[in-house]
């Protein structure tokens, strides 16, 4: 999978960027038309997720991370418009996009993101209505330590898979592995393979 985060144009595209601002601007306050007018590295202008999927379509699926305000129906529209229901994850660190995400396409995965450390996970994730619980424990110095086998068996009694995010030790990727993990998710995905 390759993952995007998203973010709603003035105008109402979804385009494929990280940060909520370009120079001080923020994205929902800027047309596409103005945000192509970026060169975001070697030329290339911010796509967007109309453009991401026609790369990636039939080649491998998406991690689709919700960002920006008002994401969650233009998200799923352009999903099942695109026929990919069953090629992505829809995700997000916020528990109300999650929910509203699952309410409106219950057909679609979801993924409730968190670096938090002592909470109740499953209860978290329940919450949202998410299918996965995504770790975010890269600042971690061994995020291996804390998939217990008691946080483990409790997230599969509820049906719940397990992500990490993101992780490029090899050794942290190998203790990782010994667990019944659904994704891990990498800069250097080739240490993955």
């Amino acid at each position: 999978m390759i993952e995007l985060d998203i973010h709603l144009s003035k105008d109402g595209h979804l385009v494929v960027i990280h940060d909520a601002h370009i120079n001080d601007v923020a994205v929902k306050d800027l047309t596409l038309n103005e945000l192509k007018q970026f060169n975001v590295g070697k030329g290339e202008q911010i796509p967007t997720l109309q453009e991401a999927i026609y790369c990636v379509k039939g080649r491998c699926k998406l991690y689709i991370e919700l960002k920006g305000e008002a994401t969650e129906q233009p998200v799923i529209e352009l999903v099942r418009k695109n026929n990919m229901q069953d090629e992505v994850i829809i995700g997000s660190f916020d528990s109300a996009k999650v929910r509203r995400t699952k309410t409106l396409a219950p057909e679609l995965m979801t993924s409730m993101l968190t670096g938090e450390m002592e909470i109740n996970f499953v209860a978290f994730a329940q919450e949202a209505l998410a299918d996965c619980i995504h770790f975010c424990w890269e600042r971690h110095p061994a995020p291996h330590t804390l998939l217990t086998d008691e946080l483990m068996k409790s997230c599969a009694a509820a049906g719940l898979k397990v992500l990490i995010w993101h992780e490029e030790r090899p050794e942290e990727i190998r203790e990782i592995s010994k667990r019944d993990i659904y994704g891990i998710c990498s800069n250097l995905p080739d240490l993955l393979a």
